[in-house]
């Protein structure tokens, strides 16, 4: 069994030869750059002070925090007040969208460049998509516990940190395979546009020669058909004289 980097290799290809299209990755990044700029509506309701010191929104809410322990998943819950978690409710739905919506551009730019590498080294599509499943179901739990509250359950809310924690461990790995990817496609692109410069040279080197040998048949055609006319000439003159 040969060692491979992507243990999916088919469904990157799948994936990759559906998103690949012009249409879909125009539309998803218009998809989510639209539920971004609804996420920081949102977070600056969820959480009032969640601005920076210019005076722009960020979004500083439980999913974008650090979280270690169930109580602080709760106490973060419980400061948001009513108004807070039911913006967030809305808020979640907004960033299921989005989080689906970006992974299309991302599966294409990790798998892409990687077209003309080895098999073996090629990421695939598998970290995007953990990373876009573990924020889905991070969102599931928020969601479960929102609803829920002010019930607890210690058991959720220490398993919704670790998934946040999780998710932000995978985002990291698909910033640095999209990184890699960037400068692979730059690598490979780079030396095919040389392969295609030197294919090209070949063939303008082989088109001249073969003009030069057309060229010089014609020459010799035509030194015969002027030696073969002198000759005429010659005996002509001979026979009048």
């Amino acid at each position: 069994m040969k060692f491979r980097l992507d243990p999916f290799p088919q469904v990157s290809e799948t994936l990759l030869n559906s998103l690949l299209n012009a249409r879909i990755l125009i539309f998803s990044i218009v998809v989510a750059k639209i539920m971004l700029d609804r996420l920081y509506k949102y977070a600056v309701i969820i959480n009032p002070l969640g601005y920076d010191t210019t005076g722009e929104p960020m979004l500083d809410i439980l999913e974008y925090q650090n979280p270690t322990s169930a109580n602080e998943v709760f106490y973060a819950l419980n400061s948001y007040g009513p108004k807070g978690r039911q913006a967030y409710l809305t808020y979640l739905l907004y960033d299921v969208v989005f989080v689906i919506a970006r992974s299309a551009p991302v599966i294409v730019i990790c798998t892409w460049a990687y077209k003309k590498a080895p098999a073996a080294v090629r990421p695939g599509a598998w970290i995007p998509l953990l990373n876009m499943f573990v924020d889905l179901f991070e969102s599931f739990m928020l969601f479960g516990l929102i609803k829920a509250f002010p019930h607890r359950s210690k058991v959720a809310e220490l398993i919704t940190s670790y998934v946040i924690r999780f998710k932000w461990l995978t985002f990291q790995l698909t910033l640095g395979v999209m990184f890699i990817s960037l400068m692979v496609g730059i690598y490979y692109g780079f030396h095919g546009l040389l392969a295609d410069s030197v294919v090209m040279e070949r063939e303008r080197q082989q088109k001249v020669a073969a003009r030069e040998k057309v060229q010089d048949v014609l020459n010799r055609s035509a030194a015969r058909r002027a030696a073969a006319g002198a000759s005429d000439r010659s005996e002509a003159v001979k026979k009048d004289s």
